[in-house]
């Protein structure tokens, strides 16, 4: 037998246990805090900075543990993703918890029943006796309320009685829903960022080109420098940045700090600069006797470049650089512990001619402690460096940043229609008295009572003016 086919929506058919469990008011003031906690975190912890940044900041513990809980990059992580799409799932719940029912109630918001006993029920209520006829007085009730843009219906009249019901800012009342509807755009457009853009960081120096991660294009930095004020302070630092694309420059901008280049959904910041801390422009060496220790040939060695010590047989090649020399024991791997210049540390190659006999790492504040020519009688101290400045550029790219731009406008806009536009409901009950007419005027208003009670006051004087019965 054929399974009967239902027409309910979706979300009734949704287990009840987990339907309860994304509308929980628990669920969102939970989600909630964790966000603004960890978003407290991830202002704390600097986003996307060079390992040694945080080495100085943190130490080595510490630095372990904000690296593999990956509080650098902590937007991007699917833990965080997660609460994100946590929160979004909670706003569509509760949006369909409760806007059917507002809905049903705004369609059907005409009373059923309105007579002479209805407008003294309200709290908010004006009645005013004029001299004009009934006929008369019904016409400019009428024009009264169109004038301060109501809509009317008319329950029905008869020579002594008229019953007159208006509205006004229905659309007020959809203003929490609509800024849920903008919630959960920007909750999008977070999401969207989070799986399809990165935040990346990257020191570039002079001449140096890049490979922008998922684009098709590099970055070369051509020129990195620094202004100063007259006081000596810094004013500004920049970088003149080319777009190569298929090796052929399609691109050239200055940036600054606050003036990033954008290119194809890519955006270069202009982030720090510094000392390098792991390459240098030239280094101070010289050659000394081991026994005597007296130096008898002095030099100056570029990076990467092959340089002949005077008098000698030995040509000395500079490989690399530590400002804070350290040794990671199980990856065998050389790093600079912080950017200070705390314990600089070079790395050669030493060529007998042509052959290449030793890669020494040499250490400023330790002379000999490795000797850098093994089994001779001379050995190489080093003297002093030449620093060469980075440029630290930020890339961000971010698919979803559009969304949240829209989503922020949708919000202003639910927002407006939340805090400035107001459901009123007005009854309206015209009767002859002896004398004149009697007008009784009262409603409802979903929000700021005392500007409806000020409006009902105004039309009553309105109506009122100067025949007073």
């Amino acid at each position: 037998m054929a399974k009967e086919k239902t027409n309910r929506p979706i979300y009734v058919r949704i287990p009840s246990g987990i339907w309860k469990f994304f509308a929980s008011l628990k669920l969102t003031i939970f989600v909630l805090i964790a966000v603004a906690f960890v978003s407290i975190i991830g202002t704390v912890v600097e986003q996307n900075q060079p390992l040694e940044t945080y080495l100085m900041a943190y130490g080595e513990a510490w630095t372990k543990f904000i690296v593999y809980g990956k509080l650098n990059n902590m937007y991007y992580t699917w833990w965080y993703n997660g609460l994100i799409l946590t929160l979004a799932l909670n706003i569509i719940v509760c949006t369909f918890e409760r806007f059917p029912v507002k809905w049903k109630a705004l369609i059907n918001h005409k009373p059923t029943k309105f007579d002479s006993k209805t407008v003294g029920r309200f709290g908010n209520r004006r009645s005013v006796t004029v001299k004009a006829g009934f006929d008369e007085t019904v016409t400019t009730v009428g024009k009264l309320l169109k004038k301060n843009k109501y809509k009317l219906y008319n329950f029905g009249s008869n020579e002594s009685e008229a019953f007159v019901y208006g509205w006004r800012g229905v659309i007020g009342r959809f203003g929490s829903d609509i800024t849920h509807v903008s919630l959960l755009l920007i909750l999008f457009g977070a999401i969207i960022g989070g799986f399809y853009g990165y935040k990346d960081f990257k020191v570039v120096y002079t001449g140096d080109t890049i490979q922008v991660p998922d684009v098709d294009y590099h970055l070369r930095l051509d020129k990195f420098w620094i202004d100063y004020y007259e006081t000596g302070q810094i004013q500004q630092y920049n970088s003149i940045l080319t777009v190569v694309e298929d090796g052929k420059d399609v691109m050239t901008k200055q940036i600054w700090v606050n003036e990033p280049l954008d290119w194809k959904g890519v955006r270069f910041y202009q982030s720090t600069w510094g000392n390098a801390w792991n390459r240098v422009e030239s280094a101070s060496i010289a050659m000394i006797g081991k026994n005597s220790e007296n130096i008898f040939s002095k030099t100056d060695i570029k990076w990467q470049e092959l340089t002949p010590i005077p008098n000698t047989e030995y040509n000395v090649k500079l490989i690399g650089f530590a400002a804070d020399f350290a040794y990671d024991e199980k990856s065998n791997q050389v790093f600079s512990k912080t950017p200070d210049p705390e314990n600089p540390a070079i790395q050669v190659e030493v060529y007998r001619g042509e052959k290449l006999i030793s890669s020494p790492w040499i250490f400023i504040n330790y002379p000999g402690i490795f000797p850098a020519i093994p089994d001779a009688d001379e050995d190489i101290v080093f003297g002093g460096y030449t620093g060469v400045l980075y440029s630290g550029l930020s890339l961000n790219k971010d698919p979803g940043v559009n969304i949240v731009w829209l989503g922020c406008t949708i919000m202003i806009c639910g927002f407006f229609l939340t805090f400035f536009i107001y459901y009123r409901r007005l009854w309206v009950y015209v009767r002859k008295v002896d004398g004149g007419t009697e007008v009784t005027l009262g409603g409802l208003i979903n929000k700021s009572n005392f500007v409806f009670e000020r409006e009902i006051e105004k039309m009553a004087k309105k109506l009122e003016g100067d025949n007073k019965a």
